[in-house]
């Protein structure tokens, strides 16, 4: 029931029916306040059986018509209506009034989220391990003879002498680097000192879990990095028995704190693994800053060389440098690359040292969760309810265990529920909360995208091209032409999510800092002409927006069309590596090894080239490029590739297992269930009190 009320300016107000309108209606300041004689009959139906309306009191003065208003007493309720508008103008104001107002609502349901993405970690495999199972026992086959053998390790108080041998020689094999040792043989002390520390360590380890982390792609990368760097430092050393305690202290006991979270001691996992992790990050840092600012005694800077007439041979920096053999490609045709030692080698080590910095952060502020172990969400628009399950190897050491034997139980941690809509959108952010306009310019670049795709290819293979010098250099500008489909990509990404992909230390952070100094140093060994850093910017912004962000992207026709993601890393990866191999063989005449620059870092005069920047860090994101790949082509195309739920651990009793995974379950049910109580609660606040659009509003008075 509608009724018409006039205002002080003259324009005709609609009267919304009570049943019409929200709970929290606001008065409209132009009408008279409603009488307190009244106020008991709002709301109520009348004697007639009609439904009773809001009414204002007003003069005639007032009136949309002019004519004094027609008063009516139904059930003792006085009621002042009007006629509808009957002249044009009166029609046309209260029409474009409606439109106003319903212009309104529609920018504000354009705003609203229109779903939500679940991210998970694999709930179908929670692994539960015998927390008597330790490699220790593995190692004496029987559970007696490790009985026997921790009562020997304890009565002899073997465990604080070890960690107390392994602390000192760690330090003391930094220190004695930097002095001048007439015996070599003396170093052998701190390598010996030390084992008794890592193997401690490693007896604690269980065996299944040290499986799972033989198979993690993080584990084994800096595992490698560090096993480069004693390689590198122990061939300074020219391995004397100076690489001893590099080999048998510094790595061996990296790769334990690698191992962490497969130790079965409570007392290591919980507190002492962030002051463990603290303390090898601090002292790696250190052994970077002393070897690179040329502060180790006695050691030989070896240049690796690599020609295409000679093969692979080594020689000093002086020798090199005097030889002054800085072209890339001889008068013979024969190519040259040359690489410094212990560049490389503090290179793989400083990126150890950031992941084992990210390591500690996470074990200060989340004591629970492992430091290492991570799964990689998947991400849904259901949200899928399953339950936990225990793999078949846990459920077989469920089942042969007493109920008072204590496991270790190691699952996902809680997932991650995202809002997604125009307001959520990262171009919305860029214009500072328009999500009307971000919301149409989206819509328009989607529309259209072919357009933008058909560009980008066209500006990267031509571009690609012209830097072999077959055609013009110049037409390396053209590879800004894929500058516009990276940036809709980016544009529709939702804002929470990019803030969970670039706050990844390891799997975002070490690819593009290291893709940013590569793209860098190829730009300095192209002169840095302008087109071909435009070309290059142009193509690490197509790495970050569709390689290291492409899990911020929550549209839903982003998340069904996941499938699309393994295609585009192949081809990035193809264009990646051709653009490298380019480099490394000469492909590209204007890219050479002459552009060097140099710096002085403490006592060390380091010169290098722009294209041996390029070839040592390009490598990284090449390789974080094929572990994407790999990753969906062997888990599924909803896993995502940066962002990450790590896993807790546990610890508890047989007899406790199944409650505490049945008590997690429901915690999550609850959550999600509260979640869709309060979107169903802000669809109907937000829909309530408006008059369906179905029904236009009549103008026609009812009592």
């Amino acid at each position: 029931m509608l009724a018409w009320t006039a205002s002080p300016s003259g324009r005709c107000n609609r009267v919304v029916p009570f049943d019409h309108a929200p709970a929290t209606a606001r008065e409209d300041p132009h009408t008279s306040p409603i009488d307190d004689s009244d106020k008991g009959h709002l709301g109520r139906n009348d004697q007639r059986g009609g439904a009773a309306t809001a009414t204002t009191t007003t003069s005639a003065e007032s009136s949309p018509t002019g004519t004094a208003p027609q008063s009516s007493n139904i059930g003792g309720t006085t009621s002042t209506t009007y006629a509808a508008p009957t002249t044009p103008a009166e029609r046309r104001a209260s029409e474009e009034e409606e439109k106003e107002e319903e212009g309104k609502e529609e920018e504000e349901e354009d705003g609203e989220d229109t779903h939500y993405v679940s991210f998970e970690g694999d709930r179908s495999r929670v692994v539960v391990v015998d927390k008597k199972a330790t490699f220790r026992r593995w190692l004496l086959g029987s559970a007696e003879a490790d009985r026997r053998y921790k009562e020997v390790w304890a009565a002899c108080q073997l465990t604080p002498i070890t960690v107390l041998l392994g602390l000192v020689s760690f330090l003391a094999t930094t220190v004695a680097y930097t002095c001048f040792v007439r015996d070599k043989r003396m170093f052998l002390i701190p390598g010996l000192a030390g084992v008794g520390n890592w193997y401690n360590m490693l007896t604690s380890r269980s065996p299944r879990m040290l499986r799972i982390l033989a198979t993690d792609f993080d584990v084994l990368f800096n595992i490698g990095n560090v096993a480069l760097w004693a390689g590198c430092i122990g061939a300074t050393f020219g391995w004397d028995e100076r690489t001893a305690p590099a080999v048998l202290v510094i790595m061996m006991t990296s790769v334990m704190v690698l191992l962490s979270d497969a130790s079965c001691s409570d007392f290591e996992f919980g507190t002492t693994r962030p002051i463990i992790l603290l303390f090898t990050t601090s002292i790696f840092l250190s052994v970077i800053v002393l070897d690179q600012g040329g502060l180790f005694n006695d050691v030989e800077n070896i240049v690796w060389v690599f020609n295409t007439h000679d093969g692979f041979h080594t020689t000093t920096v002086e020798a090199w440098e005097a030889s002054n053999s800085t072209a890339l490609t001889g008068s013979d045709g024969t190519i040259t690359h040359h690489t410094y030692l212990r560049s490389v080698g503090n290179t793989r080590l400083l990126l150890y040292t950031l992941f084992l910095g990210s390591a500690a952060w996470a074990s200060v502020y989340h004591p629970t969760e492992c430091s290492i172990l991570k799964n990689a969400a998947r991400r849904s628009l259901s949200g899928g309810m399953e339950g936990l399950q225990l793999d078949a190897g846990s459920e077989a050491t469920v089942d042969r265990l007493d109920d008072d034997d204590e496991v270790i139980a190691f699952m996902p941690a809680e997932g991650m529920i995202i809002p997604d809509g125009p307001k959520r959108s990262v171009l919305c952010f860029l214009l500072n909360g328009n999500h009307h306009m971000a919301k149409r310019i989206n819509d328009v670049a989607e529309e259209h995208k072919g357009w933008g795709q058909i560009a980008m290819i066209i500006g990267l293979v031509v571009a690609l091209v012209a830097l072999t010098e077959v055609v013009p250099l110049n037409l390396t500008w053209l590879g800004i032409l894929s500058f516009p489909d990276a940036a809709r990509c980016l544009f529709k990404m939702n804002t929470q999510a990019v803030k969970l992909c670039i706050s990844e230390p390891f799997d975002f952070l070490v690819p593009f800092v290291t893709l940013t100094v590569g793209l860098i140093g190829a730009m300095g060994s192209l002169e840095f002409h302008p087109g071909c850093c435009a070309f290059l910017a142009s193509f690490g912004f197509i790495y970050v927006t569709n390689g290291l962000l492409f899990d911020a992207d929550l549209t839903e026709q982003g998340i069904r069309g996941a499938a699309s993601a393994l295609p585009l890393y192949v081809i990035t990866f193809i264009m990646f590596a051709w653009m490298y191999i380019m480099f490394v063989t000469g492909g590209y005449p204007s890219a050479s090894s002459a552009h060097e620059f140099s710096f002085v870092f403490i006592r060390t005069h380091i010169r290098t080239s722009f294209l041996s920047i390029f070839t040592r860090f390009i490598t990284t994101p090449l390789l974080f490029l094929a572990k994407f790949i790999f990753k969906k082509y062997r888990y599924g195309s909803d896993l995502t590739a940066v962002i990450k739920i790590r896993l807790i651990r546990e610890v508890m009793p047989k007899r406790d297992l199944a409650a505490f995974l049945r008590s997690r379950d429901e915690r999550r049910s609850s959550r999600r269930s509260a979640l869709t109580s309060r979107r169903s609660a802000g669809r109907s606040s937000s829909h309530g009190g408006t008059i369906p659009r179905s029904a236009p509003p009549t103008h026609q008075v009812r009592d």
